[in-house]
């Protein structure tokens, strides 16, 4: 699903670093006064007409290519008090594209239209309601990750493009009242990657940025629309084999209760994760540890409060790395904005276990300047944990941008109290078209929080990474170059130098949307054992049905994907003491109006002059039946089979490791239903049948 964009800069992967992509300006100056309705509006353009009286915005920038939109897309806006009414009517050259047919699953494959609503500016939740060419839609929120409020949405492609009308209740809004709202109208066209929006500014590259939205002016909000509490019931019964536990049944409940329009506080009592959807295994060659995405719904609530501290050229460091965190007996939270703070707590108990987090953030009103504090310890029988860190950040709403970051860990695993600190200092310039930034930092050995994910302690250096996008236009069959760089030069307190990256990356994009990128350089580590070890790839990545969505927010161009890509990639060099030679192969396919195919063979082959070889394959099959706009199916059958290279970070299959999963959901706007079998997440099938029915009482979900 599509995220709604934090306010700062926003990261990409490239070889192995996180690099700052976003700069922002003083939108453009704009005001919409919604007008009172005397009653709903109907939905569907074959409907009776919406009165030509509404006012109505054109969104005519594009912020992706830093020019004025080429399609002209227009909004209209009205409300009677419980909803707010948007009708986007939009003109469209190239083919319209809308695959999705089930409410809430993804987003990013199709032409789509949103609107970001902050009821209460920067001082409140962000919202964004999303819909594409034939009314499937999506709706996310700062509020809640798993924000899944019941709301209405019609779209019908037609000569020339397509209209789509949405039904946006205030009831799931926090903090909706009347008067001024801050907003922004956006529409993507996937097959140019084009994001027009209402206001802007010239330096803009985040459509979603506050700093840039317009404001709307809100008449009279029905009473009906104030938070309310929520409460989650479940119930669940399994079928299992003794290797999963065997059969079982239990009950739990998820509670949230508003105590100011913008905080909540939640709890969960015997809380159940066996609705785990998420495949998150790979043969990626790694010689660091996995990092893996949360997908616990306690903890994914509050998520986007924590780790907030800006970072530039990164090695992946996270003081809260929630996965590593067992599953609680029960948990209780508090997290919310008031005024320019927001702050979030949770306390997670678990068998002779207690895990705590707090964070506080401060945003000046202009957006310049932004600081963060956070706190997380851990407690058990034979550890004790605490980790500070604070960062002060820098944004000229232009171009410029800086940070200083600090941390420090204490507690029974720290012998040496110097080294478990990092500091952490960089800056730089982006646009549209071009960046260069850079960063100097010190991680102690002992800097290595115990609910945290650092990748390389043990290091002091610096990083540089650059990028330059040329945007072609006219004739040319491509539409833009882009040619990227990375220099570290990291050194450990004793044994020289630890760390060392060259990358040279060269993309070029098509107008017929296939994407190919050069990748050249080489990567040494000093492992555990103390050897400096290679662990370099070099390559050619194609992708085909590529979504042509490169920014400055995007270096490397790889945008959204069509909803049927395809990806060959194949990557060679020294890694060990060996040769790796790596392919990848996906392949997405059209199954009927509403289903998918995908198809995947990956392999890894390290080649010795002595002794065994080290070889390995991924092989992968997966469906998705979309059912209705309320239920879905998916069935994937998984297999692992060899050994990986060394070094190996860990997370991946020695020998066979076979998976095959199932599972059906449906949602209602009081119910969940979910039937499954496995679990996509493990490396191996787990013998179970799961049946989970939840009901919810008072709010909607993640609302």
């Amino acid at each position: 699903m599509r995220l709604f964009r934090r306010l700062s800069c926003l990261s990409v992967a490239l070889v192995g670093y996180g690099v700052p992509t976003c700069a922002r300006a003083s939108a453009t100056a704009a005001t919409l006064d919604v007008p009172t309705l005397a009653s709903p509006l109907p939905l569907g353009v074959e409907a009776t007409p919406w009165p030509s009286s509404l006012p109505n915005v054109s969104l005519a920038w594009d912020v992706v290519h830093g020019r004025p939109a080429t399609e002209k897309t227009v909004a209209s806006v009205g409300s009677d008090g419980r909803f707010l009414y948007v009708r986007f009517v939009a003109e469209q050259r190239e083919p319209v594209t809308a695959v999705q047919r089930t409410n809430d699953v993804g987003s990013g494959s199709d032409d789509e239209v949103w609107v970001d609503l902050w009821p209460n500016g920067s001082s409140g939740f962000s919202y964004q309601f999303i819909a594409n060419p034939v009314g499937t839609h999506y709706a996310t929120s700062s509020e809640n990750t798993i924000y899944q409020p019941t709301w209405a949405s019609r779209g019908r492609p037609h000569g020339g493009g397509y209209s789509v009308d949405m039904q946006i209740p205030l009831a799931a809004i926090r903090g909706a009242h009347a008067g001024l709202w801050r907003a922004q109208f956006v529409r993507l066209v996937h097959a140019t990657g084009e994001e027009q929006v209402w206001t802007y500014g010239q330096a803009q590259t985040n459509a979603d940025a506050i700093s840039y939205a317009g404001s709307i002016i809100m008449p009279a909000v029905a009473a009906g629309s104030r938070p309310q509490p929520r409460l989650a019931l479940y119930a669940l019964g399994s079928i299992a084999a003794s290797s999963a536990g065997g059969p079982t049944s239990r009950s739990g409940a998820d509670l949230s209760v508003p105590i100011t329009p913008t905080a909540s506080f939640y709890a969960t009592i015997h809380p159940d994760f066996s609705n785990v959807e998420l495949d998150q295994q790979s043969i990626a060659p790694t010689a660091y540890q996995r990092y893996y995405s949360e997908v616990r719904p306690f903890f994914t609530q509050g998520a986007g409060f924590y780790n907030q501290l800006n970072c530039d050229v990164c090695t992946n460091i996270t003081e809260l790395y929630t996965p590593a965190i067992p599953t609680p007996r029960r948990g209780y939270a508090v997290e919310g904005n008031q005024g320019r703070i927001g702050f979030a707590s949770f306390d997670s108990a678990g068998d002779g276990r207690n895990d705590v987090a707090s964070v506080l953030n401060y945003r000046t009103p202009d957006h310049v300047w932004e600081a963060t504090i956070q706190r997380v310890a851990v407690t058990t029988p034979t550890l004790l944990d605490d980790t500070t860190t604070s960062g002060l950040s820098y944004y000229d709403q232009k171009h410029i941008s800086a940070y200083f970051d600090y941390g420090n860990d204490h507690g029974s695993n720290v012998a040496l109290p110097d080294d478990a600190q990092r500091y952490d200092v960089g800056g730089g310039w982006g646009s549209q078209t071009f960046a260069l930034f850079g960063s100097m930092r010190k991680v102690g050995d002992d800097y290595q929080p115990a609910d945290g994910y650092v990748q390389h302690p043990g290091i002091a250096g610096y990083a540089v990474y650059s990028n330059k996008i040329w945007l072609l236009h006219g004739a040319s069959r491509l539409q833009s170059i882009s040619l990227g760089g990375v220099l570290d030069r990291y050194h450990g307190r004793s044994a020289g130098l630890n760390q060392s990256d060259n990358e040279l990356l060269l993309d070029v994009l098509t107008k017929s949307a296939i994407d190919v990128a050069l990748t050249s350089g080489s990567s040494y580590l000093r492992t555990s054992d103390g050897i400096f070890t290679p662990v370099s790839q070099n390559g050619i990545n194609v992708l085909f049905g590529s979504g042509s969505n490169q920014n400055s927010g995007n270096f490397g161009q790889h945008g959204s994907s069509s909803a049927y890509p395809t990806t060959v990639s194949y990557d060679t060099g020294r890694y060990g003491n060996g040769r790796l030679d790596t392919w990848v192969r996906s392949r997405t396919f059209a199954a009927g109006k509403r289903g998918s195919l995908t198809l995947e063979l990956d392999d890894t082959a390290q080649w010795f002059s002595h002794g065994t070889d080290n070889v390995q394959w991924f092989e992968r099959i997966g469906y998705a039946y979309q059912l209705t706009g309320d239920s879905s199916l998916a069935l994937g059958v998984r297999r692992i089979v060899g050994s990986p290279p060394l070094p190996n970070g860990g997370g991946n299959c020695i020998g066979v490791c076979s998976n095959v999963s199932f599972a059906y959901h449906r949602k209602t706007q009081r119910n969940e239903l979910y039937l499954g079998y496995g679990d996509p997440n493990t490396l191996v099938t787990r013998p179970q049948l799961i049946f989970k029915f939840i009901y919810y009482v008072g709010a909607e979900k993640g609302t």
